[in-house]
């Protein structure tokens, strides 16, 4: 099952035709819906922020599950970050990539240069990774 053909995919269960747009909305990338409950093929997952909610899931096509007060919403990611991290970082969450990427830069130089030089880094640092993820925003989406 792709993304493309989610809501129009049926699938024959015994004496039943089960139609999966009911369960999945047809996917966005980053928009958030709501779910009735979580699809039995998602697992629970720590990869990701919690954002207030208690709970959440990762599923097939890049699915993201949380759960808020016993209510589901979820959104589709392009890349799944459980097959590749430093993809999802830089399509999914750039705003997590610019923020890590800067912290770690920056207190690497500090221990290792001057406080001038540890702030062009730190710069440099958060202005690449904003130009990376725009980049490979514009080329993958």
């Amino acid at each position: 099952m792709t993304r493309s053909n989610i809501t129009k995919f049926t699938e024959y269960h015994g004496d039943i035709d089960f139609d999966y747009s009911e369960i999945f909305p047809s996917p966005t990338f980053g928009e958030d819906f709501e779910l009735e409950k979580v699809p039995e093929s998602c697992e629970p997952t720590k990869i990701g922020w919690l954002f207030g909610a208690s709970r959440q899931w990762r599923g097939p096509e890049g699915l993201h599950i949380r759960e808020y007060n016993g209510r589901y919403f979820g959104h589709y990611d392009r890349v799944d970050p459980r097959k590749n991290l430093i993809g999802h970082w830089v399509l999914d969450a750039p705003f997590e990539l610019a923020v890590g990427s800067t912290s770690g830069v920056g207190m690497l130089a500090s221990f290792t240069a001057s406080s001038g030089v540890a702030v062009t880094w730190i710069t440099a640092t958060l202005l690449a990774s904003i130009a990376a993820s725009t980049v490979a925003r514009r080329i993958f989406s």
